[in-house]
């Protein structure tokens, strides 16, 4: 049986996370399944390996101690694949292919070199493009991805695979809630995310806004809690009861393919959503692009309320032709057949 190697730097609830998750879900029966990360986080827990690394090491630029301990279990393991979904866990990875003969597939969850390389940009891009000569393949779970990879990474296209993002579905909800509009966000509380602005563009309406999730702003989002329409409902392990809300808003200054409205989409909700990254692919009449200004989202919650019931319902309908995971299991077993062939 073939063994496959998922590395990311922090086990936390979140986007590249989730997709982890269920990717090793509908592996387990075909593969031997490995995980490295830097604690026994959401990840760890919600997930079941053949073996797991453990180091905080892996948070560093580069930590020659854990490449070690990395090298070391991957032979060990006797690893024919390596999956890396994020920056560091890529940097280590492909390294691993001068000193041992595996294939390595790099996911991008959004290119951060691009969205928060900030002067040095050019600089990380550059070191992206070398790495790229290293990586197997160069998994995109977007267009707007991908595209970056050509035309401003300049990433050989032989190289990339282009493979939106894909779930399992949640349960749909049957109707609107009564009483006042419930709008939900899951988002961790750190940047690029937004969830500030979106509190001060929902503040004064008749709308109560619920936020799943925490971080280092959560100190920043105190000021709000004497607000009534305004609930902090932490970080919640595993969250899937999108059908007990009616709008779902994701304010962010970068995204790749977010699978919190992927998973939103898929239980009925209208989206709105900032028009970064990949965002766009996910809107097609289920709901509003906004900018990152309050008027704009103002106006995006009120289209959605005067759209609700066919916004709601092609929601269902777009998850179900492009991002059902049940319905496409197929082509990630093809595509990574393919990588280790």
């Amino acid at each position: 049986m073939k063994k496959i190697l998922f590395i990311v730097t922090k086990s936390e609830n979140g986007g590249a996370q989730k997709w982890i998750k269920e990717q090793m879900e509908i592996l387990r029966d075909q593969y031997e399944l490995f995980l490295v990360s830097d604690e026994e986080g959401w990840l760890v827990k919600n997930t079941q390996s053949d073996d797991v690394l453990i180091s905080q090491d892996i948070y560093k630029r580069f930590s020659l101690s854990f490449f070690l301990k990395f090298l070391e279990f991957v032979k060990l393991n006797e690893v024919d694949l390596i999956i890396a979904s994020s920056a560091n866990a890529g940097i280590y990875a492909r390294l691993i292919k001068f000193f041992y003969n595996c294939k390595v597939v790099y996911v991008s969850h959004g290119w951060s070199s691009i969205y928060n390389g900030g002067k040095l940009t050019k600089v990380y891009t550059f070191i992206e493009k070398q790495l790229s000569k290293l990586t197997d393949s160069i998994l995109c779970i977007s267009v707007s991805d991908y595209q970056r990879a050509k035309s401003f990474i300049k990433i050989n296209e032989n190289k990339l695979k282009l493979l939106p993002n894909k779930i399992f579905p949640m349960q749909s909800k049957s109707k609107r809630n009564s009483g006042n509009l419930k709008l939900l966000t899951v988002s961790r509380l750190r940047y690029p995310k937004r969830v500030d602005l979106l509190i001060e563009s929902l503040i004064d309406l008749n709308i109560d806004l619920y936020i799943v999730g925490n971080g280092p702003l959560m100190k920043e989002m105190n000021k709000y809690k004497a607000k009534n329409n305004i609930y902090f409902l932490g970080e919640i392990d595993g969250f899937s009861d999108f059908k007990d809300y009616d709008i779902f808003a994701l304010i962010s200054e970068s995204e790749g393919l977010p699978l919190s409205a992927i998973e939103a989409m898929s239980a009925g909700l209208p989206l709105i959503l900032s028009d970064v990254g990949g965002c766009s692919e996910l809107i097609n009449g289920n709901g509003t692009l906004v900018n990152n200004e309050k008027d704009s989202i103002i106006r995006g919650v009120s289209d959605c309320i005067e759209n609700y019931d066919v916004y709601s319902q092609k929601s269902i309908e777009l998850f179900n032709q492009k991002y059902n995971l049940v319905n496409y299991k197929h082509i990630y077993f093809r595509y990574y057949k393919e990588v280790m062939n």
